[in-house]
């Protein structure tokens, strides 16, 4: 039996919440967005599961990050094997040419053969075959970047329908304009499919367990009042504030104070932060200003002032529009709401935030 994580902040009251949901037959399908480093897979993988595999579920886990271009093959076929388990008779043509790893598909595409492969529809439907599961799908707005996996997206949307009392799914993403393409787009297969819901953050719960982990891995006491000043200073990612824990851990000697100020270097990314905006023209960087100042983008005063400090006429609200529309195709902004907009990354952010005003607005070399 697994050793329990006591560094690991359960939250409880919301994976009982979600799976009394779908236990209840409430609700089919969730959506859960919340940004990177927000623990959204610690929630799936150390709450959501366990909890649902006591009360009797199948839990099947899948993250799309690191499929690459064959991210939505992976999934059919790592979804496959799942089934298989309780169909292998009914698969075994597919999965004889699949090896798996539990909870990380390495799928060998190149060895396929010839015959035709069993549908993701017909997968579900073997899936569902073998009675009630959970499917956490995870940062699943990845799928709708490449055109290609518009056929399989609706074939899971055709075998989530024709079982929704068998199967449940909870989407997650970190991307609002990824997830938006997905569920809200009427033209997307899974337009207006399930409730969206967000991760909450963490309140100052988390600084006095994390504390107390502290002292129990230490012998050392953590102010837990600076914890949270520090866990408010970085924007309540629990991610920062966990690699600031453990760099005391690691380091008697370390103040929190210092251990924050080593950690945020690492945890910004400087070097991918720097390389994503000097990749942007700099009529996009003005624009990226401007929602970080949370400026109306296509206000006369904000085009004034954008082309002011490109040396020029004031931009029209057809080129700001147009560098919007890059922006969220590329997923560094979000559309909040009409007119509003905000920065995916809040890392990003915050690291926007502390340069000097010009350097992110002049081109880079």
């Amino acid at each position: 039996m697994p050793t329990p994580d006591y560094w690991h902040y359960p939250r409880t009251a919301l994976a009982d919440s979600v799976l009394m949901a779908f236990g209840s037959g409430l609700s089919h399908a969730l959506t859960m967005f919340a940004p990177r480093r927000m623990g959204k897979t610690e929630f799936l993988l150390k709450d959501i599961a366990p909890r649902a595999a006591e009360q009797g579920w199948r839990v099947f886990y899948h993250s799309f990050m690191s499929d690459g271009d064959e991210g939505g093959e992976v999934f059919r076929l790592s979804l496959a094997e799942f089934a298989a388990g309780r169909a292998r008779t009914w698969l075994k043509p597919l999965t004889a040419r699949v090896s798996a790893e539990v909870l990380g598909v390495k799928a060998e595409l190149a060895t396929r053969d010839a015959r035709a492969p069993h549908s993701l529809t017909e997968v579900v439907q073997a899936l569902a075959a073998g009675g009630r599961c959970l499917l956490l799908l995870d940062e699943a707005q990845i799928l709708t970047r490449q055109a290609r996996n518009e056929e399989l997206l609706g074939g899971l949307r055709t075998g989530l329908d024709i079982n929704k009392d068998t199967l449940k799914v909870l989407f997650t993403g970190s991307s609002r304009e990824g997830l938006r393409r997905m569920f809200s787009e009427a033209r997307a297969p899974f337009f207006h499919f399930g409730t969206n819901i967000e991760l909450p953050t963490l309140e100052r719960a988390f600084c006095t367990h994390l504390a107390a982990a502290f002292t129990r891995s230490t012998g050392r006491v953590l102010d837990e009042a600076q914890l949270w000043d520090a866990f408010v200073a970085c924007g309540h990612v629990p991610a920062h504030l966990r690699a600031v824990v453990e760099a005391m851990v690691l380091n008697a000697g370390l103040t929190l104070a210092t251990a924050v100020r080593l950690t945020s270097h690492h945890q910004h990314d400087e070097t991918q932060y720097a390389r994503q905006l000097n990749a942007l023209p700099p009529l996009d960087r003005l624009v990226l200003r401007a929602v970080l100042t949370a400026a109306p983008l296509f206000a006369e005063e904000t085009r004034a002032r954008i082309g002011t400090t490109l040396g020029s006429a004031a931009p029209s609200t057809t080129l700001i529009q147009s560098a919007t529309e890059r922006l969220l195709r590329d997923e560094i902004i979000t559309r909040r709401e009409r007119g509003q907009y905000e920065i995916s990354d809040p890392g990003f952010a915050q690291w926007l935030h502390a340069l000097p005003t010009a350097s992110d607005q002049a081109p880079l070399e």
